[in-house]
């Protein structure tokens, strides 16, 4: 009995500690000086070729992934992570500008993922992203689609969501509603 006992608090406490691993976000304030890069490139050059159109002019935020050079950011995002975050930040960047950076980060790795999340909520505080930038990061899409039942990413949406989400979206992402119904609604 005891060894059973002792088995289930050790299978717990191996649960807890890799929940608790996955639930690290990087730390990315190395990130502060990174130079404009391909990124950088394909996000003025394309912005450039749209004639400075707003994001909203193609459909949707993710309008941009039609485009194979973006699905090819888009395929390894880490990459170009701190590109985006110096992308985010600047104030010379127009917010369709920073909506298309957002939508070729969709898919980090989970911890990148969490840190984008603190990340933009700053950047929101601070002003230097608007709105419709946020509500994208907060979406479950990408990464966030298969982690809406974690509770770092949880408490992170619930920090954020309030004001930038109605309560009924809120509450259909929260219950898993919106991981059940997501096949049928696109990226």
């Amino acid at each position: 009995m005891k060894a059973a006992l002792y088995s289930g608090l050790l299978l717990a406490l191996a649960i807890a500690i890799l929940l608790w691993r996955i639930g690290t976000p990087v730390d990315s304030r190395a990130c502060t000086d990174a130079a404009p890069g391909p990124l950088t490139g394909f996000i003025r050059q394309h912005f450039s070729d749209s004639q400075g159109a707003d994001w909203r002019d193609d459909g949707s935020a993710l309008g941009i992934l039609e485009d194979p050079e973006a699905q090819a950011f888009a395929r390894q995002p880490e990459r170009y992570y701190c590109e985006a975050l110096n992308l985010l930040q600047d104030p010379q960047r127009t917010q369709t500008e920073k909506v298309h950076t957002t939508a070729l980060m969709l898919s980090l790795p989970l911890d990148y993922y969490l840190d984008f999340m603190d990340r933009s909520h700053q950047l929101y505080q601070r002003g230097a992203i608007e709105r419709p930038v946020l509500s994208l990061v907060l979406l479950p899409r990408g990464t966030a689609l298969n982690y809406w039942w974690l509770p770092q990413w949880r408490s992170r949406f619930l920090r954020d969501a309030p004001g930038i989400l109605d309560d009924a979206h809120m509450n259909e992402i929260l219950s898993g509603e919106h991981w059940f119904d997501y096949p049928g609604r696109g990226y």
